[in-house]
């Protein structure tokens, strides 16, 4: 698992002693940076961006960051958004909207949740796989109270965004290991 903390790639990249993410060449600069990690070998299939301590993010520096990083290394690794609170959704939810992306994210309380569009069937499968910690495609047929075709259909949005994979355990959020 590799690991970006918001506030200190801000240091580093823009030396900047405040904790608010505002202006698309700061949410560049931060892009560029996390970018540069994990095109180095970054270790691990997940990706956790923290944003425990950011005050603010603008819309700019959410596309550049979230958006721009799920368009470009979503398709190769799972990401995580920690520590997203609510004054942090506007901007992502936005972005993701924009650009029909979806990302894991868990609030300050560990509540684990699909920010982004993503059909109802499919997210109520991601929220029972999250609570029953895993399940095979039948446990999540059974929970949906709907047919195989429209389960597996769900399973498999979910699989394509990357927003769960599939092992011989079943069906799990990787964010919530």
């Amino acid at each position: 698992m590799q690991r970006f903390d918001l506030t200190e790639v801000l240091r580093r990249t823009a030396s900047s002693r405040y904790n608010n993410l505002v202006t698309r060449s700061t949410g560049k600069a931060i892009r560029g940076h996390i970018e540069q990690e994990l095109d180095n070998g970054g270790d691990g299939q997940i990706t956790v961006i923290d944003f425990s301590g950011v005050g603010c993010i603008d819309f700019s520096c959410a596309d550049e960051i979230v958006a721009k990083l799920l368009m470009s290394h979503g398709s190769a690794r799972f990401f995580l958004l920690h520590g997203v609170r609510s004054e942090h959704r506007e901007a992502i939810d936005a972005v993701l909207e924009r650009h029909g992306l979806a990302v894991v994210a868990r609030d300050p309380s560990g509540a684990v949740q699909v920010l982004g569009p993503l059909p109802d069937v499919a997210r109520r499968a991601f929220r029972f796989l999250v609570r029953a910690g895993g399940a095979d495609e039948n446990e999540v047929v059974e929970h949906l109270e709907t047919n195989p075709a429209q389960a597996r259909a769900a399973l498999d949005e979910l699989r394509s965004r990357r927003l769960i994979h599939f092992s011989s355990a079943g069906y799990q959020v990787p964010a919530a290991i």
